[in-house]
């Protein structure tokens, strides 16, 4: 989970808008997207981008305007399938540049028990984190010839009408969720489009962090983390180890299930070794605090570090009102995308502490051994944007009362 603060405050001598040059992008209110949402997206296609070959790709093999589809799990969270896996994304740090390349979808208000069956389709892409992609399976949603019967690995559309199929609200009649591309979803007779209740245009000073619209969104740490984790999944030792057992994963977190019976210490052991080899621990620590531009958990108790979040008043005085209101929503983001990463860290924790036993001691202490320091970071954090808001909160009180 990274953020960074996509707009800045002024220093002495700037504008009293702090800005140098600007650009217009949308961004989501993330309290404003529920458990359920679907968001659609597309990427242009960009001849110097190889990145975004793969949207045109499934645009043109699907016959659909949308490439991508992602589901709401949590307010400003979101899964999604991609080149990677199924993973994560916050919205916090996350917007468009063109409004055209995006849709946000929710059940009709009609929809007899609508918000219940949203929310059970939230609850159920949960399990399907950390399984693979299938781009062969996004074309083949309209190629049968690229369809897979059997495969464990999804695409991005497949996930979210999957959940839904198994929240008993099927989103298309006469399609299985393998058949559906992201487009079609926009043909479903209970789905309806909320894009603006959610969705704001903002001016900012330097780029956001993802954009949905371009390439950079296929950098992040979520995507790595799968990647990492598939290949342990598929490596010889743990597959090895599976079979013996007589069973099969399809994703780490059901090889984590197969773990929580507490039955196999040679599948411990060959999780943990392959865990080790590939230093996840460490490579994840790194890339988690390079995307707060620190490179030790240390530095977040630094001065510099602290002073990023508590603007003082000449600073905040020297803010247009855009740039105040934009500080304040960004700022509300990541409060919301801190609280998903600090409650699910805890629940990772408890749950390998509910099950540890001596058949899966070796993996379940290796995770929380890392999984503990990034809970101190993220509330660390979350304290640290609470005091941000608090001050953005002052100075909008402040100037509605003059």
């Amino acid at each position: 989970m990274g953020n960074r603060r996509t707009a800045k405050m002024p220093s002495p001598g700037e504008s009293p808008s702090g800005r140098t040059s600007s650009e217009t992008a949308f961004v989501f209110i993330p309290k404003l997207v529920c458990p359920g949402d679907i968001l659609l997206t597309r990427v242009p296609l960009n001849l110097l981008d190889p990145s975004t070959l793969t949207s045109t790709a499934i645009r043109v093999g699907s016959r659909t305007p949308f490439s991508h589809a992602a589901l709401c799990i949590e307010p400003g969270l979101m899964i999604e399938a991609v080149g990677t896996g199924v993973c994560r994304f916050a919205l916090a740090p996350t917007g468009v540049r063109s409004r055209s390349n995006l849709k946000l979808l929710r059940l009709n208000l009609d929809v007899v028990d609508g918000p219940w069956r949203a929310q059970l389709a939230a609850d159920r892409g949960h399990q399907y984190l950390s399984r693979g992609y299938s781009l062969s399976g996004a074309i083949g949603a309209r190629i049968a010839a690229f369809r897979k019967k059997g495969r464990g690995d999804l695409f991005c559309s497949e996930l979210v009408a999957q959940a839904y199929v198994e929240a008993k609200c099927p989103l298309l009649t006469g399609k299985t969720p393998g058949e559906i591309a992201p487009g079609d979803l926009l043909k479903s007779d209970i789905l309806r489009d909320v894009t603006d209740l959610a969705l704001r245009a903002i001016r900012i000073d330097s780029p956001l962090m993802y954009y949905l619209d371009d390439g950079s969104h296929f950098e992040r740490t979520a995507h790595w983390e799968v990647r990492t984790k598939l290949k342990i999944l598929q490596s010889e030792p743990v597959q090895r180890e599976l079979a013996a057992l007589g069973v099969s994963a399809q994703s780490f977190f059901d090889l984590e299930k197969v773990l929580r019976n507490g039955t196999s210490p040679d599948l411990d052991r060959a999780v943990h070794d392959e865990l080790v080899r590939h230093d996840f621990c460490g490579e994840y620590m790194r890339r988690r605090l390079a995307s707060i531009d620190i490179a030790d958990a240390s530095e977040i108790a630094e001065a510099a570090f602290v002073a990023r979040f508590e603007p003082n008043e000449d600073q905040l005085a020297r803010l247009d009102t855009d740039s105040l209101n934009f500080l304040k929503q960004d700022s509300e983001s990541s409060i919301i995308s801190f609280q998903n990463d600090v409650m699910s860290r805890k629940a990772d924790i408890q749950t390998w502490a509910r099950y540890r036993g001596r058949g899966n001691s070796l993996t379940f202490d290796y995770l929380t051994a890392l999984q503990q320091p990034l809970l101190d970071v993220s509330e660390q954090l979350l304290g640290l944007f609470r005091k941000d808001n608090d001050c953005l909160a002052a100075e909008q009180r402040k100037r509605a009362a003059q």
